[in-house]
């Protein structure tokens, strides 16, 4: 038993886990699209040919073909031949953004969230040089998962882990005032640095978020 003298110099630190909900949204693919300048010519020129054959509206080849198959092929009454990989663009993969709410740990969403175009993670709070006292990144790393946050550093590993294409930081601090001052600005800048450096990601691929902010999202 610890005598009253031991017990008010003992400092016991409880971390409770509670769940958090993120989110993985996923585009469906979208199929190849055709090549309208290299087919139409041939089916106009084939359109006497296609009504013989039973086709009431000749141009209607043109879905027929964009529907092939891979490695499939039609046969104009005219003996040419159009191979699907010939005319058909590759399809186009649907673009996937991962939503990751108040966290110290992502890891657990990390399979579903591999490859995403955009991730957007909480940065609540950042070891900044000359303007936090007292502290070091390690330990403001450290209090920031006691309290169930992140930093840039941890939304930053995420990022790289998950080879995510953009990241975007959220849920600051209500310490950062957010304005447009040339300090909150500064301060923004480098909270985007610290995720920079621990993603990897160039810079224009990394952002701290605003109030109404547009982000376009480019298809693969």
């Amino acid at each position: 038993m610890l005598s009253d003298s031991a017990t008010s110099h003992l400092n016991v630190f409880c971390i409770i886990q509670i769940p958090c909900v993120g989110y993985v949204v996923e585009e469906e693919s979208k199929p190849g699209r055709l090549r309208n300048d290299l087919v139409q010519p041939i089916a106009l020129r084939n359109i006497e040919g296609l009504r013989k054959a039973g086709m009431k509206v000749p141009m209607k080849v043109m879905g027929l073909i964009k529907d092939l198959p891979v490695g499939g092929s039609y046969t104009f009454p005219d003996g040419t031949v159009i191979k699907q990989e010939d005319v058909v663009e590759p399809s186009r993969e649907g673009r996937k953004i991962v939503i990751c709410g108040d966290t110290a740990d992502s890891r657990a969403i990390s399979g579903l969230a591999q490859d995403a175009d955009v991730v957007i993670h909480e940065a609540t709070n950042a070891f900044l040089s000359g303007i936090d006292k007292d502290t070091s990144k390690a330990a403001v790393n450290r209090d920031a998962r006691i309290h169930g946050h992140s930093t840039p550093t941890i939304a930053g590993e995420f990022a790289k882990q998950i080879n995510a294409k953009r990241l975007v930081l959220n849920h600051f601090s209500s310490r950062y005032k957010g304005d447009q001052s040339v300090e909150s600005i500064s301060i923004m800048t480098r909270i985007e640095e610290e995720a920079i450096k621990a993603s990897g990601l160039p810079e224009d691929r990394v952002a701290a978020a605003w109030d109404f902010m547009i982000l376009p999202v480019p298809s693969s």
